[in-house]
């Protein structure tokens, strides 16, 4: 039984296809806050859509340069735009982002120009060209989306694998029609490219259907972030750090691991809002935040809990010194924060601490602990740190 496919239906399904997840992205381009990326995907396409159309009616138009020239035009800058969305969709603005769109431009024009002085009515001769174009181009997006820094990954990858296959049929389509013209190749090649077609088409589809999935997935990350982290210093905000301290509270309970909980608070930070503004008071939390990041080690849950205060959850072994942390990040808040963007701030910090004991039965039992050690430091003159003590052992007689 052979291999037959009804190429003009299949053509047809394509177009229809391609125009209608083009206008869905169209749709989406218009209700994101007209996000560019979507428009350049939908008009991709419809590019496609449209070269696809031209190239089917080569069967009842003998007019090769409306025909053949205008299908390759198209096919050929649908991969481009495809290209131009996921720079986009990137939102770099570097130099060298720039140089690389100006490659593309350029690229993009002397593909036209090629084609423009190459074409002879001969449509080997535009797929040749086409396809060396659209193989140089999913190279590049591949390489784009390896800088995309997206999780899930799992979108990037697809996409990755649907480009690098793009790219191997239009290397294989470019190498077919290079024997054929070299006369090495003496089987049909007719067969061979309209099967490589059939592969691209289908491919170009997934591929359409895949871009929006990686948008969303980004979204949806962003929207995470913006759910769990703190908009200014980029640490987690109160509700994240009680789920994540539940959870490490509860973890330290079943393994009897030890743990320890701070409570932070900067000292007489309202002078420094009231004396040096509202932009220096938020570069000084952003600096302690990173002072609390560099001290602290990868696996430490830190958080802001409040306008000043912050929150740190310590995963601690029998070799760890609570207090010769503490007073190491003393050190360094106060350090660091004599002088932030000129402005002589000399920010320091109260800290209370409190270390897992039997009577805790919640993270909450912690946390009210360190925030009354925390009260305790401020009251014995600030910059400085206090834990809370095991209340005294009782006797019966």
């Amino acid at each position: 039984m052979g291999f037959t496919v009804h190429l003009p239906t299949l053509l047809l399904l394509s177009v229809a296809i391609n125009l209608l997840i083009g206008g869905l992205l169209w749709a989406i381009f218009k209700l994101r806050s007209r996000q560019h990326c979507f428009r350049l995907w939908a008009l991709a396409c419809m590019a496609f859509a449209a070269g696809t159309l031209f190239a089917g009616a080569r069967a009842f138009i003998d007019a090769p340069w409306i025909t053949v020239f205008l299908a390759h035009v198209f096919l050929g800058f649908s991969p481009f735009l495809v290209l131009a969305g996921l720079q986009r969709f990137s939102g770099r603005a570097s130099r060298k982002t720039r140089r690389f769109r100006q490659v593309l431009r350029f690229s993009a024009a002397g593909y036209l120009l090629i084609l423009l002085l190459s074409f002879q009515g001969d449509p080997l001769n535009a797929r040749l060209l086409t396809a060396l174009f659209s193989a140089a181009l999913f190279s590049f997006a591949i390489y784009t989306l390896s800088k995309l820094d997206t999780t899930p990954s799992l979108p990037v990858r697809i996409l990755k694998v649907l480009f690098t296959v793009h790219g191997v049929l239009m290397m294989s389509q470019a190498l077919v029609i290079g024997v054929d013209w070299l006369g090495l190749n003496q089987t049909n090649t007719g067969f061979l490219l309209r099967l490589i077609l059939i592969n691209h088409i289908l491919l170009a589809s997934a591929t359409t259907l895949a871009l929006p999935l990686l948008a969303f997935t980004q979204s949806e990350q962003r929207l995470r972030i913006m759910a769990e982290r703190d908009g200014l210093t980029g640490l987690f905000n109160r509700r994240s750090l009680f789920r994540e301290g539940i959870r490490a509270f509860d973890n330290a309970a079943q393994s009897q691991a030890q743990l320890a909980v701070l409570m932070m608070d900067l000292d007489h930070f309202k002078q420094v809002n009231d004396r040096w503004g509202h932009a220096a008071g938020d570069e000084a939390l952003r600096l302690v935040s990173r002072t609390l990041r560099h001290e602290l080690r990868d696996d430490d849950i830190i958080g802001r809990v409040g306008g000043e205060e912050f929150a740190v959850v310590l995963r601690i072994t029998g070799d760890d010194d609570v207090r010769i942390i503490t007073h190491r990040l003393l050190e360094a808040i106060a350090t660091n924060g004599q002088e932030i963007q000129g402005l002589p701030l000399y920010i320091s910090a109260s800290i209370g601490g409190v270390e897992k004991a039997d009577r805790h039965k919640t993270f909450a039992d912690m946390m009210i602990e360190a925030d009354s050690a925390l009260y305790n430091a401020k009251n014995k003159g600030r910059n400085r740190v206090e834990f809370e003590q095991l209340p005294p052992e009782t006797t019966t007689p």
